[in-house]
């Protein structure tokens, strides 16, 4: 946990900054609990980078300093704006306005740490990947590492949906404060937002239907991830913030695309096994109810194996062989050549020499007679 501050009065904020907009700060509570926020914010971001290795529920309790001034700016807010409607200021009074930029902005960024937190808590990469944890036995030296049991998995993955739907939650407290709706690119910004944890959502409730072969469930689930995914790449701004500062409700485009690709491959994935499960039961059935084909095991080389099905040993190939029709070169036959005349040549050839016999005659130069001293022929 990181340890309070003592501010000055040298850097509270005048201002303050919402997308495009700036609105003054007409209360000295509001800047003090913004001040304590700006003080607070870099040294959360040194403490997750200098402790990476430190327990997620130490990391996660990081937050509180900066969760705290957050939510003292947006108390704050509320009550000056709750003195101004006692005193029935109008909706354009400049103070009224200023206060309203104020709200939005404040509970946005109290929301926005509040999901940092959650995605602390959930893991590297968002919860992106689940990794098997292991776990040590000392009872014997070659048992000390055993794979991590089914119910524990289920458990994590349990717990960390618990996770999202309080990010989701959030998320979707925001398009509840005034004046956030009235911007369709942040509220199409925070639909993608959305999105990407509803689609982290779909895929671990997908592994824990995969940890229990169930791979029709899975499938449908990522389907649906991958549509999410899709809508979040399309919804995200292409300008975020730092990588490196602690993690908020920014989502970087690059863990939007990664997620959109590890979803496509899975969906890859769990379709070839939804076939080969189902191909399996089809199979058993057909073993069950001899219907299995009689040809003999040559001619089935390329198939699949039947599952629950020996093989005949006694019906490798076909003996004594039979004369059986094989695939060769086509023959065809011109049915038509006695009822089709075709034209004749001769006439054209003809004329094409004719043709080239009189330009050589008129290519060819005459000849000039010889005359004599004075013109006379000889």
């Amino acid at each position: 946990m990181l340890a309070p501050q003592n501010l000055g009065t040298t850097n509270i904020p005048n201002t303050i900054n919402w997308r495009s907009m700036t609105a003054n700060i007409v209360d000295a509570s509001i800047g003090q609990a913004l001040a304590a926020v700006e003080s607070a914010e870099p040294e959360l971001s040194s403490y997750l980078k200098s402790n990476a290795s430190a327990l997620t529920r130490d990391r996660a309790g990081a937050y509180d300093n900066v969760l705290i001034a957050s939510q003292d700016a947006a108390d704050a807010t509320r009550r000056a704006i709750e003195e101004l409607e006692k005193e029935k200021v109008d909706e354009g009074d400049n103070r009224m306005q200023d206060l309203r930029i104020t709200s939005l902005a404040v509970n946005y960024a109290l929301v926005s740490w509040r999901v940092g937190r959650n995605r602390v808590l959930i893991g590297s990469e968002d919860g992106r990947l689940f990794e098997e944890k292991k776990t040590k036995s000392s009872k014997r030296t070659r048992d000390q590492h055993k794979s991590e049991p089914r119910g524990s998995q289920l458990a994590r993955l349990r717990e960390r949906v618990v996770l999202y739907d309080s990010t989701i939650q959030s998320i979707d407290s925001i398009k509840e404060l005034r004046g956030a709706m009235r911007d369709e690119s942040f509220v199409r910004e925070v639909d993608g937002k959305r999105a990407y944890f509803q689609a982290l959502r779909c895929l671990n409730i997908a592994v824990s239907h995969a940890l229990l072969s169930e791979h029709v469930n899975a499938l449908a689930l990522l389907a649906r991830a991958l549509e999410l995914a899709k809508q979040c790449a399309s919804s995200l701004p292409l300008t975020s913030s730092d990588s490196n500062s602690a993690p908020t409700l920014d989502i970087h485009k690059s863990q939007a695309d990664a997620l959109q690709t590890q979803l496509q491959q899975l969906v890859y994935r769990h379709q070839a096994l939804v076939d080969l499960h189902k191909f399996h039961d089809n199979t058993s059935i057909a073993a069950a109810k001899h219907m299995s084909t009689a040809a003999p095991l040559v001619q089935r080389l390329s198939d699949f194996p039947t599952p629950g099905v020996n093989v005949n040993l006694k019906n490798l190939v076909t003996y004594p062989p039979k004369i059986e029709p094989i695939p060769v070169k086509p023959l065809f036959f011109d049915v038509a050549w006695n009822y089709i005349d075709y034209p004749t040549m001769g006439k054209q050839v003809v004329e094409a020499k004719a043709a080239v016999s009189n330009v050589i005659a008129e290519e060819k130069p005459k000849e000039e007679k010889k005359k004599g001293w004075f013109g006379f022929g000889r």
